[in-house]
């Protein structure tokens, strides 16, 4: 889940972005990547257990790819399995994405 900081610890959510189950074996969880893209390209900042997921599933690597210019799509794509041209990734969430990618190279 995405919270702001400066909220309680089990205070307001902002987004629900995924989620984790430790008692089954094995462990599941699952975190939608283009929204975990979204909210690390804007500056949140994971904690060190959901760190440790995002670095399994390999979505820090795909962060720096995405700001070294790589499209969301492909991004996204590559996470899911499946080939480009079939993705179907929200407009949205890449509009955003794409918006803070461009403001952070203009800076």
């Amino acid at each position: 889940m995405v919270s702001d900081k400066r909220s309680k610890r089990d205070g307001r959510i902002v987004e629900r972005v995924g989620h984790y189950n430790p008692l089954v074996d094995p462990i599941q969880y699952k975190i939608k990547e283009a929204r975990a893209l979204y909210w690390l390209s804007v500056g949140a900042q994971a904690s060190e257990a959901v760190g440790r997921l995002l670095e399994k599933q390999g979505t820090f690597a795909r962060l720096e790819r995405l700001r070294a210019g790589e499209s969301i799509e492909t991004l996204v794509a590559e996470f899911e399995g499946v080939d480009v041209a079939a993705a179907a990734v929200d407009k949205a969430v890449v509009a955003e994405i794409e918006a803070v990618v461009a403001a952070d190279e203009e800076e």
